[in-house]
């Protein structure tokens, strides 16, 4: 399939107008809700959003319109905790405050891992495709982890949909293959593509109670697809 076809651009999109790497120079403050990370300051997430689709509007379905409300309810904008983590981490644009208190990188970490489940897979994934140039959302009404767009929800339309496996999960047992089929038929039926990502440690295995041990972590990433034989059967 060529790129001209694959990236499926929107009828109606506008010209790109963010850069994904021209963040802010100054700190934003994110808080913590158990969850996910929250911005307040309705400057701080617009400027979030475009330069870069950081962070989901709750009212929006796709462009969010954070100085709109409903019965009398502000739009709030929240971040996953793996693009939360990546602003503070990567980019160290972003503060993440919890129970009133700022929180140092390792105390992020800390406390993502323990909220989070499959945290660092999880995260060690969503770098890798950001550095990579992907704007990177939630892939949950998918049933994948995330969903990988060119520029952005605006502009086209997601073009992969990423399952991230557990760093504990052995990848052999049958109930994981199952839900692989489950998710690459609705990955074919929305004209995607699936990506499976598996975090392999180096040797010596690191300790992974911060986030330096990301430094000792490799990832492997697989493009799945369903091979039919009716398809794909050579004729003479």
């Amino acid at each position: 399939m060529s790129k001209e076809n694959f990236f499926k651009r929107k009828k109606g999109a506008r010209t790109l107008r963010y850069s994904p790497c021209s963040l802010p120079n100054y700190y934003i403050v994110g808080r913590f809700n158990g969850c996910s990370v929250e911005i307040e300051d309705v400057e701080q997430k617009q400027l979030l959003y475009s330069y870069g689709c950081f962070g989901k509007g709750n009212l929006s379905r796709s462009l969010p319109n954070f100085e709109s409300s409903m019965n009398d309810v502000s739009e709030t904008s929240n971040l996953m905790v793996e693009e939360a983590f990546f602003l503070s981490y990567a980019i160290g644009c972003l503060q993440v405050k919890f129970e009133e208190k700022f929180l140092n990188l390792d105390e992020i970490w800390d406390l993502f891992m323990k909220t989070t489940n499959n945290f660092l897979s999880r995260y060690l994934s969503y770098q890798h495709f950001r550095l990579s140039g992907w704007v990177v959302r939630s892939g949950l009404k998918f049933g994948g982890d995330f969903i990988l767009y060119k520029q952005g929800p605006e502009f086209h339309h997601a073009s992969y949909s990423v399952v991230v496996r557990d760093l504990n999960m052995s990848n052999e047992s049958i109930d994981s293959w199952i839900q692989l089929a489950t998710v690459n038929r609705i990955t074919e039926s929305v004209s995607k593509e699936l990506v499976l990502c598996d975090v392999v440690p180096m040797h010596p295995v690191p300790k992974l109670t911060t986030p330096e041990c990301l430094r000792h972590l490799k990832l492997n990433v697989v493009v799945l697809k369903r091979w039919v034989s009716a398809q794909e059967r050579i004729i003479d």
